[in-house]
């Protein structure tokens, strides 16, 4: 049979039967060629020629000439006579001529006598039938049935004929013909009983009987077998019948539905005259007649007469012409009509899978495609797109097993159900989805096709797929490209555009669980990725993967990508998604799931697929949502960076208990526990899911090993607190987001060895930096990709993005996240990595800092200096102090905290370890006034080289003068500069106190494993923080600009605000920048010295460990490198202390006094802003060995002696300690 045969075999008997056609046709050529002269006889020349001469060949000359007369004679007789011999003899012309002219190629002549005929039958007409007709009627029957291989268009006027014939032998049944149940407007007689008893009957009611009259002669005299043969004989037509056949049958039945199904057979109306194209299929209105469905039924027959007698080649070609027919039909607005043509699809459907298809062949494909032309037809109804999806759900549920090629038309159908209007249509869509995956993942996953286990490696996977066979590998590309499209099916009812018909949150968040069930059928290797044909250029193509990889890491991305870039789309959406007062909904759902699936399968990507994922998926994801918000959230700033006015942000995700965890056990089993659980088990990353949107619903913590308790409680609606800000990505989704960076480094990426350290760490500190100080300046990123798309695209004068307060805090907070997260995971680390790791990250806060310090120092300066010309006041002043500072440039020198000049030098003794050790200490008077000394001190540099190193400096961020030019080009007004740029300052100087919180922590964990080079770069780091806040905060026209910008909202002009600052002290000014770098310039002096504390006290761990967590550490001199910085930045900071709070501490509220660490953020005064730097020195002394202490004692206990008397109980308290334990053992003195 066909389908037990090879290709190669039906390949074979094809040019076979080609070769023999050819051969034949060859001979009979050779034998109408007439023989030459000379070479034969003329008798032999005659034998030859009556031998080559066909019997067509003599009679269609002879008939040419007289079919026109014969068909008048045979008209005449058959119409004038009644002796049944002479009718007989007539209808036997009708029969000859029509053979003979369908046999001759005589078009013309064979329609002018099929159509003679089917007129004599009065079919169509109301008139009284005589017997002459019905024999018409059975003659032309036995013509369609004996000669219908030949009767090509004249199969139009028969089958007209037939469907009338059908119409009389209803009526002679006592039935109602299709019309009386397919209208829907059916009309009542409401004068039935109008004139009473004596009431005349109606010209319909007449004609009504007499069509009765006429059906029971012909049911009588012609046999319904008779009827059905000509349609069950369909399958001894030959192709180009059968087309001719389907063709015209066709044609009839869209005159029948259009009301129209008398037309070409009484002479009313020709069949090629009226209009049965798509337009008379899905009119509303229809013929006198009224729609039938008689021509519609027996093309199903004809169908199913011909789909198993037929190769599937064959019968193919005869769907092609039916199925635009059925999806013409099925979007018919007329309902019973459409879903007749529905159901007849939909038992053809039943049938035609019951048999399974050859690999490589797509028949299922090419038969199933008429649901999917009336799913996109948008002039179909609801309820048959309803029907459509029921019938698909139906045929999944049985036959899924011989399911191939139609599952792309499955997914396609339920994709367009995604984005119906119709609520119910998109449930119903989602539903087949998920009962798909609960009981039909076999059928879908057809690993067995290939092998019988999974590769336990890439090399083993290599291997394998060079093993297979052509065939098995187009098959494996099929198999991963309809689950491509399962993804896409799923992901369609992601909503990730504005519609005006949005989708229910739960089909969102019910989707977004299909996904993690995909990716865990790809790490478990159910489905197997493409072994050819991948392609970066075409999303809607076949194979379609991501850039830059090598063929293997390509092709397993095929798998991978229709889920990263479906969840990215959810993760920016611009839809509300809001419950209640609870939005983002979707956009942490999609989050939540990328998550869950990178965290528990992230293991399987190698660096270079990383490094696309994070490039291609998440930053830019997470980046365009950012830009996108443009809530109130983006425009809220503190008073005080320690003071935040952002506290209403949401919490990042806490990291998920592992698989094995026995609340997510438990989790799992009450969800199966319900009725319309799946039975199959729940992968990793589903469960993951599952339990992360439970918690969400009903307000959970994020602890996940807790949620089985949560999933018990009856929740209404899907999450019951609520947020004040709902529709702010930032407020809601942003620290998911960035915490998704955090924990991927932690759980996955530090265990990739050395290139995630090298290649994929960089990439994650620069998002890391973009948000948490604006580094580097770019415009949005959908102008930047507008421009690479395009030569001349973008808006090239557009202001560059910076992030806002919210962002730049979130950005710091997953920042110093980062070190926990890596020490965690330094058991899984070679003793290098170990070590590389902190220095590392030392490196990226130091590097982090210092960029941020430098870009805020450019803007204070470029601000004064547009202020002060907007003022009109010259800058001769500040001029002619720049120049005095840069005046002996060859005394200057650079140190950890700056430059500064040499003033002196000297040799200090100290004991290290019992030894006594001398140093070579430097004087160095630094930019600040401060003075500092240190055992070594650069190599100084010349004039030419550091007007070089300033000009690089300043390259680093764009001016802001620069950004004032473009605002000049939008008429932005001189307070729209001061707020802009004012906080935009504000918002830098937040993230350097930001900064500078996490570094004590992230010094505990790392002090001992940085080497000298590293820690000089924090130091230095600080220092510059240091400086520049100082500088900052003793600028007048600095602080002027801060309450312009505040005051710039009464509507006052500049001098108006000059005049009102004027009479006001700086005493107290929240929001003005003596509060906010006050407050920077505490932070930095703090992790300076807890960095050098930790240093100096050398008591980072034991003496008796030389390694732990498996690292190694890095050995050298850090109590005599940090000894001389560390004593200079206690003394500069106590006693400036002592300085400020003499002369306002006793003007501060008494409650300011009561908790150090709160008192900076309220009152902007040096004191109450070091109160915690001085608490962190006194603890320090508290920790100097007897040595230590006793070797500074003659510099630390006057400043000890001053301190009594501040006003803050916490530091004269700690006075009291360090008195009892470092300065009573010297005096000898017992405090028992």
């Amino acid at each position: 049979g066909f389908f037990g045969s090879s290709a190669d075999d039906r390949k074979r008997e094809k040019f076979r039967k080609e070769r023999e056609e050819m051969m034949a046709a060859s001979e009979q050529l050779f034998r109408k060629r007439p023989g030459k002269a000379g070479e034969k006889a003329s008798m032999a020349a005659s034998s030859q020629l009556a031998e080559s001469v066909s019997p067509a060949d003599v009679v269609k000359p002879m008939f040419d000439v007289t079919w026109g007369p014969l068909i008048g004679t045979l008209s005449q007789v058959l119409e004038t006579s009644a002796d049944a011999n002479s009718i007989a003899l007539c209808l036997n012309g009708f029969v000859y001529a029509v053979r003979i002219s369908s046999h001759s190629g005589m078009s013309l002549a064979r329609d002018t006598f099929v159509n003679s005929l089917a007129k004599f039958t009065t079919l169509g007409s109301i008139k009284e039938m005589k017997s002459k007709n019905i024999e018409s009627i059975r003659t032309l029957l036995s013509i369609a049935i004996i000669d219908g291989d030949y009767l090509g268009e004249s199969w139009a006027p028969v089958l007209q004929c037939i469907s009338q014939l059908a119409l009389l032998q209803l009526y002679a049944s006592g039935l109602d013909a299709d019309s009386k149940f397919l209208t829907e407007n059916e009309q009542d007689d409401a004068h039935a009983d109008a004139g009473g008893f004596f009431r005349q009957p109606t010209k319909a009611e007449t004609d009504r009987e007499l069509e009765e009259n006429n059906g029971r002669a012909v049911l009588a005299a012609v046999n319904e077998v008779l009827i059905d043969k000509v349609f069950s004989s369909s399958v001894n037509l030959s192709a180009l019948g059968i087309a001719h056949f389907i063709e015209q049958l066709v044609s009839v039945s869209e005159s029948e539905i259009a009301g129209e199904s008398k037309g070409g057979i009484s002479g009313v109306t020709p069949l090629h005259g009226k209009q049965t194209g798509l337009n008379a299929g899905t009119s509303s209105g229809h013929g006198k007649d009224g729609p039938r469905i008689f021509c519609l039924q027996r093309l199903v027959e004809v169908a199913d007469y011909n789909m198993d007698f037929r190769p599937r080649l064959a019968w193919a070609q005869m769907w092609e012409l039916m199925a635009n027919h059925f999806a013409k039909i099925g979007c018919h607005k007329n309902a019973m009509v459409s879903m007749f043509a529905i159901d007849a699809l939909r038992q053809l459907s039943f049938k035609f899978l019951e048999k399974p298809e050859l690999s490589d062949f797509n028949f299922q494909r090419i038969f199933l495609r008429p649901f999917l032309l009336i799913m996109e037809n948008a002039s179909s109804r609801n309820d048959i797109r309803e029907l459509i999806l029921r019938c698909v759900d139906n045929m999944i549920r049985a036959l899924a097993h011989n399911l191939r090629s139609g599952w792309k038309v499955f997914f396609s159908i339920l994709t367009l159900s995604a984005s119906d209007p119709s609520e119910k249509i998109n449930t119903l869509g989602l539903a087949i989805l998920q009962r798909l995956l609960d009981e039909h993942l076999d059928q879908l996953c057809r690993l067995d096709e290939f092998n019988d286990h999974g590769a336990e490696s890439k090399s083993d996977e290599n291997e394998e797929q060079k093993q297979l066979s052509a065939l098995q590998r187009r098959q494996r590309n099929a198999n991963a490209e309809d689950f491509v499209e399962l993804c896409k099916a799923s992901l369609s009812f992601v909503q990730t555009e504005e519609s005006e018909h949005p989708l229910p949150i739960g089909l969102s968040m019910r989707a977004l669980c299909h996904t993690a069930c995909y990716a865990d059928l790809i790490a478990s290797k159910r489905v197997l990725p493409p072994v050819s044909g991948c392609q970066s250029e075409d999303p809607a193509g076949s194979g379609f993967t991501y850039d830059g990889l090598s063929d293997v890491e390509a092709e397993e991305m095929v798998l991978w990508r229709p889920i990263f870039d479906g969840l990215a789309a959810g993760i920016c959406s611009p839809t509300p998604s809001i419950h209640g007062d609870v939005g983002c909904i979707v956009q942490r759902g999609s989050l939540m799931t990328l998550r869950a699936i990178l965290l528990r399968h992230g293991s399987l990507f190698s660096v270079s697929q990383w490094v696309v994922i994070l490039k291609q998926v998440i930053l830019p994801s997470i980046q365009i949502a950012a830009e996108y918000d443009n809530s109130q959230v983006t425009k809220i700033t503190s008073e005080s960076p320690s003071v935040s006015s952002l506290d209403f942000l949401s919490d990042p995700l806490p990291l998920p208990p592992g698989s094995e965890d026995e609340g997510l056990i438990k989790f799992a089993m009450l969800s199966q526990s319900e009725e319309s659980a799946p039975t199959r088990p729940l992968g990793e990353a589903e469960l993951l899911v599952e339990a992360s949107f439970a918690d969400l619903r009903h307000n959970g913590d994020g602890n996940l090993s807790r949620v089985h308790g949560l999933a018990k409680k009856d929740a209404d609606g899907i999450i019951s607190n609520e947020q004040p800000f709902p529709d702010s990505w930032i407020a809601t989704t942003a620290p998911i987001a960035l915490g998704l960076l955090t924990d991927i480094i932690g759980k996955v990426i530090v265990d990739l060895g050395v290139s995630a350290r090298t290649v994929i760490w960089p990439i994650v500190i620069g998002q890391f930096q973009r948000w948490s100080i604006g580094y580097p300046l770019l415009r949005p990123i959908h102008e930047r990709r507008a421009e690479m798309t395009q030569n001349d695209g973008g808006s090239r004068d557009a202001q560059p993005w910076f992030p806002c307060e919210a962002l730049v805090r979130i950005g710091c907070h997953e920042l110093g996240r980062i070190p926990d997260v890596v020490f965690d995971a330094s058991s899984s680390l070679t003793e290098q990595e170990a070590i590389e790791w902190p220095n590392t990250l030392c490196l990226s806060f130091s590097d982090t800092l210092t960029k941020n310090v430098v870009s805020a120092g450019m803007a204070h300066e470029e601000l004064v200096e547009c202020k002060l010309a907007a003022l009109g006041i010259p800058k001769e002043k500040k001029d002619t102090t720049e120049k005095k500072e840069s005046t002996d440039v060859k005394e200057i020198v650079n140190t950890p905290y700056g430059k500064g000049r040499v003033v002196g030098k000297r040799k200090d003794k100290h004991v290290v370890g019992g030894v006594e050790k001398s140093v070579n200490i430097t004087v160095v008077e630094m930019e600040s006034g401060a003075t500092m000394y240190g055992p070594i001190v650069q190599e100084k540099k010349d004039q030419k080289a550091q007007k070089k190193e300033k000009r690089s400096s300043k390259t680093t961020q764009p001016k802001v003068k620069e950004v004032i030019k473009k605002g000049k080009k939008s008429n932005m007004t001189s307070r729209d500069y001061l707020y802009y740029f004012v906080r935009a300052l504000k918002i830098k100087c937040v993230a350097s106190h930001c900064l500078q919180q996490q570094l004590p922590h992230f010094m505990d964990l790392a002090a001992w494993k940085l080497g000298k080079e590293e820690v000089s770069k924090m130091l230095e780091a600080l220092e510059h923080s240091r400086q520049m806040s100082r500088k900052a905060s003793l600028d007048e026209d600095l602080a002027h600009a801060f309450q312009e910008a505040l005051f710039s909202e009464w509507g006052d002009g500049v001098e108006e605000v000059e005049a009102a600052l004027s009479s006001m002290g700086k005493f107290n000014h929240r929001g003005g920048s003596e509060m906010f770098f006050l407050t920077q310039q505490a932070g930095s002096n703090k992790a300076t010295i807890h960095l050098l504390s930790l240093l100096f006290l050398n008591n980072l761990r034991n003496k008796e460990s030389e390694k732990l967590d498996n690292a190694i550490v890095k050995e050298w001199d850090r109590e005599g490198h940090a000894q001389p910085l560390l004593l200079e930045r206690m003394m500069d900071v106590l006693e400036n202390f002592l300085i400020s709070e003499e002369k306002d501490g006793t003007l501060i509220d008494p409650n300011v006094w009561r908790m150090s660490s709160e008192s900076g953020g309220k009152v902007a005064v040096y004191c109450t802003s070091f109160a915690v730097v001085v608490v962190e020195i006194l603890n320090t002394i508290i920790m100097f060995s007897t040595d230590q202490f006793a070797r500074h004692k003659n510099v630390i206990f006057p400043v000890l002696c001053s301190l009594v008397k501040v006003q803050s109980d916490e530091i004269r308290g700690l006075i009291y300690t360090i008195l009892s334990k470092q300065v009573a053992p010297l005096i000898d003195v017992s405090m028992e």
